[in-house]
Order: structure tokens, then sequence, then C-alpha cells
């Protein structure tokens, strides 16, 4: 067997490495700009959702029309979520400056929605390009989502803060790791996803049985 022909393995290898690069260079050069980073992304995870779904697309075209496609909704998503950020870290500095019980309870309570916030966050990209819904019920989808996939939820957190830290401490690996991090992260969400239509239409047919 030629291990370089189009069936051969390591064709195969060479072709995923050059897409994951390729996507991963194409989402770099895509958040230089900062305001777009959120648009970016929301084109990196359709991308890789065509991926987890075997679907044989390439990746120039269809990162830029997912990047069309869900740039309003992400654009905003991406104002509001760094504003909220903002709001979190300002309070924290504040609450940092108080003494005694007062500080423990308002740290604690911080603490305890900032964990919700990102919880939320790790779904987000995933719920928008796989249900393409609304502002609202995207943001809700995403808070309940993480909530009842909790193990899928600290999964994707554990992908994300290695793919950092990999990426800080080998920066050649910047090259490539983020498009193999983000595919990890949604091959993972979209388990949860068939899991959670799988529940829901059993309980339907249930519903209408009885």
């Amino acid at each position: 067997m030629n291990i370089f022909s189009i069936d051969g393995g390591l064709y195969r290898f060479l072709e995923k490495f050059t897409n994951f690069f390729l996507l991963n260079l194409l989402w770099f050069i895509m958040c230089l700009p900062i305001i777009t980073i959120f648009p970016a992304t929301a084109a990196l995870y359709g991308v890789v959702r065509q991926w987890v779904q075997k679907k044989d697309t390439g990746v120039f075209k269809p990162f830029f029309s997912f990047f069309k496609e869900n740039f309003l909704q992400s654009f905003v998503l991406g104002i509001v979520w760094f504003l909220f950020a903002l709001m979190f870290y300002f309070n924290f500095m504040i609450t940092l400056q108080m003494s005694g019980a007062v500080r423990v309870v308002m740290v604690s309570a911080l603490s305890f929605i900032c964990l919700f916030f990102l919880m939320t966050s790790v779904f987000l990209f995933p719920v928008m390009v796989h249900y393409n819904t609304r502002f609202f019920i995207l943001i809700k989808n995403s808070f309940f989502i993480s909530i009842s996939q909790l193990w899928v939820t600290v999964l994707c957190g554990i992908i994300f803060l290695l793919t950092a830290f990999i990426s800080y401490f080998i920066p050649i690996t910047t090259i490539i790791v983020w498009s193999i991090g983000f595919y990890l992260i949604y091959a993972l969400c979209h388990r949860s996803f068939n899991r959670i239509e799988a529940l829901m239409q059993l309980s339907q047919e249930t519903q209408e049985a009885s």
C-alpha cells in the first residue's frame, strides 16, 4: 500500500494537518482587529462543526460564509460578554478593598456568579453554530446545557486551559493548537447536543404514547 496515495494514511494526516493549520491561521488573522474575535471564533466553530459531522468541506469558503452569517449576533454577544467580564473585574477590585465578613460574602457571591458566567461561555459558540437561535435563547440554552452537562463543561474547560498552556509555553504550536483545541471542545459539545435531543425525542414519544 502506498502511504502517499490519496487513500494512504500519511496523505490523510497531511490533509488534516493542513486544514487545521489553515483554519488556525484564518482565525488568528481575523482576530487581529480585536473587535472581530467573537465573529472569527463563531466562524471557526462553524467549520469544525462540519468536520465533526463528517461533511467534506474546505476551509476558506465555509469560514467566511459562517463569519458573515454569524457576524451580527456574535459581534453583539462579544460586546455584552466583554462588558460583563469588565464588570466582574471592577467589582472584584472594589470588593478586595473591603474587610471583614462583608469582603468574604461579596467575594464568595462574585466568584459563584463568575463561575456560572464561565460555564455558560463554554457552550456559547457551539450552541450558536448548532442551533442558530435568537440572542437571549442562545444565552439561556448555553446556561442550562452547561449545568445539565457539567462533566462536559469541566472537560471543555480543561481542554481550553491546556490549549492556552501549550500555546504559551511552546509558542510555535500557536500555528495549529487552537483549532485542534476548539475542535475537541465542539466534538464534546456535539455529543451533549445529541444526548439532549435524543432525550427530548424520547420524552415526546412517551407523551404521545400516553
